[in-house]
């Protein structure tokens, strides 16, 4: 959901909801085409204003309830503007990963904001505690998602390790829980693969704090996805779901369109890289732009890279977000 599909009008509705609604930061300077972008694009092409614009506007639609956070991926450049811009938005937390955000806690300084690393592993929460502590004035994290293989785009998995009993989120958990609270007394939010409420029943009674969903989201009436993205979800059968590993260097949870197709057979189309948007991608060893795909599926183009969790096929109605955090909350459905 990273790119153009969680925006202000998502996370605004999920935090007036009651829950914490999460505003992707990545993609927001290349919301249209590059022949046809505004001056402002051209001029803010990490969208490093833009976010601050989207910020103040789901805090306005979320009023006095809930919670806004901004997700910023470690490995993305202008990563420490874009935390940055989210603080002076008026973001409520931070949630970052695609990498261990090790400098997250000097980027935003006194301010009064939430601090929620992503990891995959105890291991991960672990260097994340160490390094806090030691490097900044001992904080901690205020929560922390532990993301399982079940979850729809980038994995923090091996190929070999998706599938394995020992990387399951209920195994999972329960360790990086423990974990945690060799550290403090902050919740561990459970992702990948939770539908419904006796999903996230579970996760708690594992030891979860909270639950995070992405997935059932995309198909919600206030979804800032183009209608094609939607209704693509909700003809999914169990079998047009896959993995692809990306330029990104990681495996992705993805819905198998002719696109994928293509790049399954090896047929890749040429590209020039319009965005240098991961300081780790060097563009002429990869074979085609992740960020073009994306942006492309956030638009509603079918030849756009759409990610999708596990239980993607499962989805066959959009609901209000109010109706799917009712849901969610008190069962069933």
């Amino acid at each position: 959901m990273g790119v153009g599909i969680s925006r202000h009008r998502l996370t605004g509705a999920v935090a007036a909801a009651g829950g914490m609604g999460t505003l992707a930061a990545q993609g927001l300077g290349g919301t249209s085409t590059l022949a046809s972008r505004t001056a402002r694009e051209r001029d803010d092409p990490h969208g490093v204003d833009v976010l601050r614009t989207e910020v103040r506007a789901a805090r306005d639609l979320a009023g006095d309830r809930g919670l806004v956070a901004v997700n910023v991926m470690v490995a993305i450049t202008h990563y420490g503007d874009l935390v940055r811009s989210a603080v002076e938005g008026g973001a409520q937390a931070i949630v970052s990963g695609a990498g261990l955000p090790l400098d997250l806690p000097g980027l935003v300084g006194d301010a009064d904001v939430a601090l929620v690393p992503i990891v995959s592993s105890p291991r991960a929460l672990f260097l994340i505690c160490r390094h806090w502590q030691h490097f900044h004035g001992g904080r901690l994290p205020d929560a922390v998602v532990v993301e399982g293989p079940l979850a729809g785009g980038h994995l923090g998995f091996k190929r070999e390790e998706i599938d394995a009993p020992e990387s399951r989120l209920e195994a999972l958990l329960p360790r990086v829980v423990e974990e945690a609270r060799r550290w403090g007394d902050f919740p561990v939010i459970a992702a990948g693969g939770i539908w419904d409420h006796g999903d996230a029943r579970r996760m708690l009674d594992l030891g979860a704090g909270a639950v995070q969903l992405g997935t059932r989201f995309v198909v919600t009436e206030e979804c800032d996805a183009d209608p094609y993205y939607k209704s693509l979800y909700l003809g999914l059968r169990e079998q047009d779901i896959t993995l692809v590993r990306t330029p990104v260097g990681l495996w992705a949870r993805v819905v198998r369109t002719p696109l994928i197709e293509r790049f399954e057979r090896g047929e890749y189309p040429g590209f020039k890289c319009h965005y240098q948007c991961l300081a780790t991608c060097v563009a002429h060893q990869v074979r085609y732009c992740i960020a073009d795909h994306l942006l492309d599926a956030a638009r509603g183009d079918p030849e756009g890279f759409f990610f999708v969790g596990a239980n993607g096929h499962r989805c066959r109605e959009i609901l209000p977000v109010a109706e799917l955090m009712r849901r969610l909350a008190s069962g069933p459905g």
